[in-house]
């Protein structure tokens, strides 16, 4: 069973030291969302550990993983993210994430821009 819910609010944020893209359900108190997260530099530490990905959490700070998404794909509105088997196990999920966005949300094409950037870092197929 796929993770899937309708992201009503979406976030995105540069730091300078680490990108963020965040979906929710609700901006103030969410059921359901999912954060990616992106270093703009890693060191010799990070790449030895695995931390050196994408970093994923979903529904709450105990299910997160570094790496594990195979493919992001974006269509219709649709942000869909494929995950190794390893990655489904962390996240305490059977399928892929789908977050449902209104396609005119004034952060939707900002938050598609970044995810692009990420997966393009990390060597992940992505299309929009």
């Amino acid at each position: 069973m796929s993770y899937r819910f309708d992201a009503r609010h979406i976030v995105t944020q540069d730091d300078g030291s680490v990108v963020m893209v965040g979906f929710a359900d609700d901006e103030f108190e969410p059921t359901h969302f999912v954060i990616l997260q992106k270093a703009h530099e890693y060191d010799e530490q990070d790449t030895q550990t695995g931390m050196d990905k994408i970093h994923i959490s979903v529904a709450d700070g105990s299910r997160a993983k570094y790496g594990g998404i195979d493919t992001v794909q974006i269509s219709d509105g649709v942000v869909h993210i494929a995950l190794s088997d390893e990655a489904k196990s962390a996240l305490s999920i059977d399928g892929a994430i789908e977050v449902v966005c209104t396609a005119d949300h004034a952060d939707f094409e900002e938050a598609k821009l970044q995810l692009r950037k990420m997966c393009e870092a990390d060597g992940i197929a992505f299309a929009s």
